[in-house]
């Protein structure tokens, strides 16, 4: 880790700030989706390491330093409404010192990148797992409840209520099963082993660019939690179904997180992170 390092996430992290958490993680997406497609193609391509998950534009960076300034906005600043809005550009609030913390939240995300990788005894997505530092540790610093929230007397906290699990169960089976059909058809048609490796990130870049629907407006589902690690789970195994069930169990597992992590509480935590950290230490350790 070099000074330029340090000078890039702290850059990313105002970036991510500025712009706002989701719109800074669809040009992630963006990144993610050109690279493996030039893979996926045989053409070598730098950009998913240096770029799409580098020290700029690296959801650990700029995503996670976005959700992180939203809540100094909120809570701090008292310029945003809601501390776990992750729509918000936050450029448009005209306060430096949000931006400057989404530089300094940036800075903790990257050097926690740097460290996480390494070491070999854990293995992870570490972005997953650095976005879960950064928000676990702004619930401690701006946060006035406990990781999982502070109930209310009388108050009762649903950790799986039954139409969230049928609706985003059925998500994840299909959206599981049908990634692992199209990896399936890649190989068919001639793509080789090696250049597969990157089609859970070509997944990712597909589920992360989807979400602009969600900064439209639309109520569509957030997926990248059960594309990436199902289709991980078909380049390691080639079995289709394997890999439904990974979509579906991720998917059930993102319901839970978001209850426990982001309900009765004053900042925002990301469920997708921490399905996907989760996920991908148990698919290393399986598989």
């Amino acid at each position: 880790m070099n000074i330029l390092t340090l000078l890039a996430g702290f850059a990313g992290g105002f970036f991510g700030a500025a712009y706002g958490s989701i719109p800074a993680f669809i040009l992630t997406g963006v990144f993610a989706l050109i690279g493996s497609v030039l893979t996926l193609a045989g053409v070598t391509d730098f950009t998913v390491g240096n770029i799409a998950f580098g020290p700029f534009f690296g959801p650990h960076v700029s995503f996670a330093a976005g959700a992180a300034a939203a809540t100094y906005a909120a809570n701090k600043a008292k310029k945003l409404d809601d501390a776990q809005n992750v729509l918000a550009a936050l450029f448009g609030l005209n306060d430096i010192n949000t931006l400057l913390v989404g530089g300094l939240y940036g800075l903790v995300g990257i050097i926690c990148f740097t460290l996480i990788t390494k070491q070999t005894a854990f293995v992870t997505d570490y972005p997953a797992f650095c976005v879960c530092v950064v928000l676990f540790l702004n619930r401690i610093i701006l946060g006035k409840t406990s990781l999982i929230g502070t109930l209310k007397e009388g108050e009762k906290r649903e950790i799986l209520p039954q139409q969230d699990a049928i609706m985003n169960g059925s998500v994840g089976l299909l959206f599981g099963l049908g990634i692992a059909i199209l990896g399936k058809l890649l190989m068919d048609a001639g793509v080789s082993k090696e250049s597969m490796g990157i089609y859970p990130v070509f997944t990712f870049g597909f589920s992360a660019i989807s979400l602009a629907f969600l900064q439209m407006g639309f109520s569509v589902p957030i997926t990248h939690h059960i594309t990436y690690p199902a289709a991980t789970v078909f380049v390691m195994t080639g079995n289709v179904y394997l890999a439904a069930l990974t979509g579906l169990i991720n998917a059930l597992l993102w319901v839970m997180a978001g209850k426990i992590f982001n309900s009765h509480c004053d900042t925002y935590i990301d469920p997708p992170a921490i399905v996907i950290a989760v996920s991908m230490f148990v698919i290393n350790l399986i598989f």
